[in-house]
């Protein structure tokens, strides 16, 4: 398996904690991590290197949830307001491509977390100076 570079990344930045990754860790996080990435190219959202990071620190902690079992405390149901329908069914599918072969049912709070993140990463993509300069040039062409 050629090494990920965004695995090897949080494999360092979790190194010296009680939990570093090991051999399972690194194969589910190849296969979850790039149903991630496809989804977030399909829908034009970029994460930046710190947001990656923190994304595949979250999808670390959920593939070793899913492989012991465990399900996360419900959150506040305000926080779905923070996304759309679209994006918590796009969250979901992805949870679901992952864990209905595995044989597990995520909860909601994993749904809304993982949506969380794609939300994020949209807000901060659609504030950068670059999209929002290239925003305002679209519209003086319109």
């Amino acid at each position: 398996m050629t090494a990920d570079p965004l695995i090897e990344r949080l494999a360092g930045a979790v190194a010296d904690t009680a939990e570093p990754v090991r051999e399972e860790d690194r194969r589910a996080l190849a296969r979850l991590l790039p149903l991630i990435e496809e989804r977030a190219t399909a829908e034009r959202i970029t994460f930046g290197d710190d947001r990656r990071l923190a994304l595949a620190v979250h999808t670390l902690a959920f593939v070793r949830r899913v492989r012991a079992g465990e399900h996360l405390d419900a959150l506040d149901p305000q926080l779905a307001d923070e996304v759309g329908p679209g994006r918590l069914a796009a969250a979901r599918e992805l949870i679901d491509a992952y864990c209905t072969p595995r044989g597990f049912v995520a909860g909601d709070t994993e749904v809304l977390l993982l949506a969380l993140h794609f939300e994020t990463a949209r807000q901060l993509q659609d504030t950068a100076p670059e999209h929002t300069a290239a925003t305002a040039a679209q519209r003086t062409q319109a």
